[in-house]
């Protein structure tokens, strides 16, 4: 009985610490999603994350390793945080109807989350500098984007809404494009774009170049 108790009343530390270190990681994040867009990647810091997050000073370093794998980390938290809007805005859609239902998911995700839609964008520029250590993960959340449109691209002409001599691979590269495209002039300059209007504009154009003629009908 006694061996039993003991067990529970170990098993109770140890989620009790893992709630503590998952919750020191989300601060940390947060702090660091904070200092990457007051000062930029080159100025924010390990000990200033830790420090802004409420902890010591090396325990940024000491969790995370090095400031480029703590960028890798952040790049994740935000993408996991947009699936979670693509996959509830998609749903079991198909085709042109799923490419538009994406575009309305992420003008969502930026208008509730814009200052995690901006540190993704400049994390975005930042992997694409030589050098980058976390460069293979900005590569891989950009190919499994294009992955989904492609595969959205050839649901559709096996359904027969989209024409079949459209190469979904390229049209996912410039879905893709205009997406990052557009959240590139936004991070810029909020002020000079109307996101929606242009979303609404895409879908028209989708529309009118992909769609089989009796869709147009």
């Amino acid at each position: 009985m006694r061996s039993n108790l003991q067990s529970t009343t170990s098993t109770e530390r140890s989620l009790t610490q893992a709630e503590r270190t998952a919750a020191s990681d989300r601060a940390m994040l947060a702090a660091a999603i904070d200092l990457i867009l007051e000062k930029g990647i080159e100025k924010t810091t390990l000990v200033a994350i830790g420090e802004k997050a409420g902890y010591s000073r090396g325990l940024a370093t000491y969790r995370f390793g090095s400031k480029a794998a703590l960028f890798d980390a952040v790049c994740k938290s935000i993408s996991r945080r947009w699936l979670d809007y693509l996959r509830e805005g998609v749903g079991d859609r198909i085709g042109i109807e799923a490419m538009s239902a994406a575009m309305d998911a992420f003008f969502t995700f930026i208008s509730d989350s814009p200052k995690e839609a901006q540190v993704l964008q400049i994390l975005y520029g930042g992997a694409a500098s030589p050098g980058s250590q976390y460069r293979s993960t900005s590569v891989s959340i950009h190919q499994r984007q294009q992955d989904d449109v492609a595969e959205w691209v050839r649901a559709g002409q096996t359904q027969g809404s989209i024409r079949e001599d459209i190469d979904p691979k390229s049209v996912a590269a410039q879905y893709i494009a205009y997406i990052s495209g557009m959240t590139y002039l936004w991070v810029l300059n909020p002020e000079s774009i109307d996101f929606r209007k242009a979303n609404d504009d895409m879908m028209t154009h989708l529309k009118l170049s992909l769609a089989t003629a009796k869709r147009h009908e």
